[in-house]
C-alpha cells in the first residue's frame, strides 16, 4: 500500500511535466508571417493584414507580409472603414465576412426614403388630360382610313409590266406620227425600255423595227428630220452591247437601211445619230463590219470630213469610229504586238475574215484622214478637247498609216502647230495646266512614233 506522501509527490511531478511540455495545438494555430511566401497549412488561422494568394502550381494557399506600399494602402483603407456606418459590411483578409449590423428599417409612411405625403402632393400638381375631340369642321378636312381604302379600291390601280407598256407604246405610234411632241415622248419611252437587253429583243420580235424605225427613216424632208434622228438613236440603243439584237437587226436588212440613212443625212444632228447607230452595230461585231465597212460604207464616212456644214465634233466622231474598229482589230489579231490577253482562235478568224486593213488601204483611209487633220488645223487649235480626241484617234491608226504620215511634212507641221499652241496657252488658265500638259505629251509621243526620238523641227 502506497503512502499518501508518495502519491502527492507523483501528482506534482505530472502537473509540472504537463506544464513544461510544448503545446502542439497552440503552436499549430500560430502562423508567423515573413516577407517571403509561405504555405498556409490546412485549417491554419492567420493574422490580419497579410497578403494572401493561391499558388496555381500547387493549389495551396500562401501568405506573406504586405509590402511597404501595400501596407500604406491597407492603413488608408482601414481609416476609411472607420467612417463607415454600422450597416456596412467589412472584409478583412484572413477572416470570414462578418455582419456588423443591419440597416435600420424605413420609417412608416415613406417610400424609398421619400415621404409618401410629399409624393401624393406632387401628383396632385400634374395637370389633367384636357383633350377634347375636334369638332366636325376640323375633322371634315381629313379623310379617314376607311375612306382612303375605298377610294384606292374604286381607282382600280393596276401595275404594268415592261412588255405591256411596250405594247401600249407600239399601239400609240400610228396616232402620234403627226404630233412632234408626242412623238418625242414616245421615242424617249422606247429608248428607256430598250436599254435592257430583253426589252430590246422583245421590241424587235414584236415588229417594232418594221413598224416604227424603218418607216421613220424612209420619210424625207426637213419636216421629218426630227423623226429620223429619233429613229436612228433608238436603233443605236437597241444594238448597243446586244449581240442578239444586232443579228436580228441584220436579218431585217439593217445594213442597207442604215447606209441609206447615212448617205441622206446632211445636218450635224442627223449625222451624229447615224454614226451612233453605225458604231453600235460595228463595234466588236465582225459580221456587222463585213456588212457595213464596205467601199460604199467607207466612202460615206470619208465624205463626212469634207462637208462644210457639219460640225467639227461630228467629223471627229467619224474618225473615232474608224479608229476604234482598227484598234479592236489589231488587238484581237495581235498585229499590233500588244494583245492584253489571249483570244480564242474562232474569234481571231472572225476578225481576220473582215479584211479590215485591206479595206482601209484600198479606200485610202490614211490619205483621207491626213487631209481631214491638216484641213481643220485652225479649228482644232481653237478647241483643245477636240485636239486631244483627234490626236488619240489618229495615233490608234499609226501602225497602219505610219508609212504615209511619216513622209508627210504637212502632217508633221499640223502636229507641231497644235503642240506649240498648247505651249503658248499653258499658263492662261491654272485649272487647265495639267490637262493641256497631258495633251502635249500625247502629241510628243505621236511625233516620236512617226519620226523617232527627239522633237522634230518644223521645216515649214
Amino acid at each position: 500500500k502506497m503512502k499518501p506522501i508518495y502519491v502527492l509527490h507523483l501528482l506534482a511531478v505530472l502537473v509540472i511535466a504537463n506544464a513544461t511540455a510544448p503545446n502542439d495545438s497552440a503552436e499549430k494555430s500560430k502562423f508567423v508571417a515573413t516577407k517571403e511566401w509561405q504555405e498556409i497549412p490546412e485549417g491554419q488561422g492567420i493574422p490580419q493584414g497579410l497578403h494572401v494568394r493561391i499558388n496555381l502550381s500547387t493549389g495551396k494557399k500562401e501568405a506573406k507580409l504586405l509590402d511597404d506600399e501595400s501596407a500604406a494602402e491597407t492603413q488608408a483603407t482601414d481609416a476609411q472603414r472607420q467612417g463607415v456606418t454600422e450597416s456596412s459590411l467589412s472584409l478583412v483578409p484572413g477572416q470570414e465576412v462578418e455582419d456588423h449590423g443591419s440597416r435600420q428599417p424605413a420609417p412608416a409612411g415613406s417610400l424609398g426614403g421619400m415621404n409618401l405625403e410629399a409624393i401624393k402632393e406632387a401628383l396632385r400638381d400634374i395637370p389633367a388630360n384636357d383633350y377634347k375631340p375636334e369638332d366636325a369642321t376640323v375633322s371634315g378636312r381629313y379623310k379617314s382610313y376607311s375612306q382612303i381604302k375605298q377610294e384606292l379600291k374604286d381607282a382600280n390601280v393596276e401595275l404594268q409590266t415592261d412588255s405591256e407598256i411596250m405594247g401600249a407604246l407600239l399601239g400609240r405610234f400610228t396616232k402620234s406620227v403627226s404630233n412632234e411632241q408626242e412623238l418625242d415622248a414616245l421615242f424617249e419611252d422606247l429608248r428607256y425600255l430598250a436599254h435592257q437587253i430583253d426589252n430590246a429583243l422583245e421590241f424587235i420580235d414584236r415588229g417594232g423595227v418594221e413598224q416604227i424605225i424603218w418607216p421613220s427613216l424612209n420619210r424625207t424632208g426637213e419636216q421629218h428630220q426630227r423623226g429620223r434622228v429619233q429613229a436612228l438613236t433608238l436603233l443605236g440603243t437597241l444594238a448597243q452591247n446586244n449581240p442578239k439584237a444586232k443579228v436580228s437587226l441584220f436579218e431585217r436588212d439593217a445594213s442597207a437601211k442604215l447606209l441609206a440613212a447615212l448617205g441622206r443625212a446632211t445636218v450635224s444632228e442627223e449625222l451624229s445619230a447615224a454614226l451612233y447607230a453605225f458604231g453600235s452595230l460595228v463595234r466588236k461585231f465582225p459580221f456587222a463590219q463585213k456588212q457595213l465597212l464596205t467601199p460604199h460604207g467607207y466612202s460615206l464616212l470619208y465624205d463626212i470630213w469634207t462637208k462644210p456644214v457639219v460640225e467639227l465634233k461630228v467629223k471627229v466622231k467619224a474618225l473615232q469610229l474608224v479608229a476604234d474598229v482598227v484598234e479592236d482589230y489589231l488587238s484581237v489579231t495581235n498585229e499590233s504586238g500588244s494583245s492584253p490577253e489571249p483570244v480564242d482562235a474562232v474569234t481571231v478568224e472572225q476578225y481576220r475574215s473582215t479584211r479590215l486593213t485591206e479595206g482601209l488601204e484600198k479606200t485610202e483611209f490614211c490619205k483621207h484622214a491626213g487631209q481631214f487633220f491638216q484641213a481643220h488645223r485652225a479649228a482644232l487649235v481653237a478647241d483643245e478637247h477636240l485636239t486631244d480626241e483627234t490626236v488619240r484617234a489618229l495615233r490608234s491608226c499609226r501602225t497602219l498609216c505610219r508609212p504615209l504620215w511619216s513622209e508627210c511634212a504637212l502632217f508633221r507641221h499640223t502636229l507641231l502647230v497644235l503642240r506649240n499652241n498648247l505651249d503658248n496657252r499653258l499658263s492662261d488658265d491654272p485649272d487647265l495646266v495639267a490637262y493641256r500638259t497631258e495633251i502635249q505629251l500625247h502629241i510628243d509621243d505621236f511625233l516620236r512614233d512617226l519620226y523617232g526620238n527627239g522633237k522634230p523641227k518644223d521645216e515649214l
